[in-house]
């Protein structure tokens, strides 16, 4: 039996957002917030001198940060860095995870095979809960980077390896993804809480996903544009899609990271947005002897 999660000790004095689920495996895998919206940030995403600048100024706005995990950006001491900041914060703790792809950022298409997915996945979970354990705090969430979070969107089987292997390591955690129908389908046969995310600043087609960074409207780059996405997303659940279209959008995490147009004002605002901003924190349900055994990645 998994050991009681300790206390996070830090400034901020926010009790998570309970969760409202059943524990059947039929049940839903989507996180339900009930007093309030997670806000999500990305940290320590450079590598040995180089660093994103902007980071640490999110922080005092957010609820929980992905650190990077050494295979898309980040290195061991950037790492320990970001755990101290994340401690210091009070904010729970996400690993960041993308495919082994330093010198493109993660954002390259890059395809490998369940067994080579599960494994960098394992690798990269490992070395952030390895150093968290010294910190005595643990793991919250997942988040994919770049590629893989894209991929999630479209190709069912990479959900769900991503899915299979968070649940293999543990089915405490919550995987953040693109909302949509793989990340429901694949938390609902791993056995794990999935919680939908949403952007403000970038742009979204009539099918609900992100339009890729090629894509020369992807990223909105006038604060006020973003903020008038943040508040329609808060207020009515949904996008205005680059084609013109609404598109309704179920999540549980707002995604804000340093490269938006003036972050730290953009952050501030969209908080005062949320009466009752929170963490994301689950629990794992039990699964059948049929659905473990989809465990061997035979997809």
């Amino acid at each position: 039996m998994r050991r009681q999660r300790q206390q996070r000790t830090g400034r901020r004095e926010t009790s998570p957002a309970s969760v409202a689920a059943t524990s059947t495996p039929s049940s839903s895998a989507r996180v339900f917030v009930n007093h309030g919206i997670d806000i999500n940030t990305n940290l320590g995403e450079g590598f040995g001198p180089y660093r994103i600048e902007g980071e640490s100024d999110m922080l005092p706005y957010v609820t929980s940060a992905n650190i990077a995990c050494g295979a898309h950006a980040g290195d061991p001491l950037l790492m320990e860095a970001a755990l101290e900041e994340v401690r210091y914060y009070g904010l729970s703790l996400g690993a960041h995870i993308g495919y082994p792809d330093l010198q493109g950022f993660g954002r390259r298409e890059i395809h490998l095979s369940s067994s080579e997915l599960r494994a960098t996945i394992l690798y990269q979970l490992g070395a952030l809960a390895g150093l968290a354990r010294t910190l005595g705090f643990e793991i919250t969430q997942v988040r994919p980077h770049g590629f893989l979070y894209r991929q999630m969107f479209h190709d069912a089987r990479t959900a769900a390896t991503i899915a299979r292997a968070i649940a293999e390591y543990d089915r405490w955690l919550v995987l953040i993804g693109p909302s949509g129908p793989n990340l429901m389908a694949a938390g609902e046969r791993a056995g794990i809480r999935v919680a939908g995310e949403v952007w403000v600043d970038r742009t979204y087609d009539g099918t609900g996903n992100l339009l890729p960074h090629s894509h020369s409207r992807a990223v909105i780059k006038n604060p006020q544009e973003i903020l008038n996405q943040a508040k329609h997303l808060i207020q009515h659940g949904e996008v205005i899609a680059v084609d013109g279209t609404r598109v309704k959008l179920e999540f549980d995490t707002i995604h804000l990271h340093a490269h938006v147009a003036q972050a730290k004002y953009v952050a501030e605002q969209i908080r005062l947005m949320i009466p009752h901003p929170c963490s994301l924190t689950a629990e794992p349900f039990p699964i059948g002897y049929e659905e473990g055994s989809e465990l061997a990645y035979n997809v």
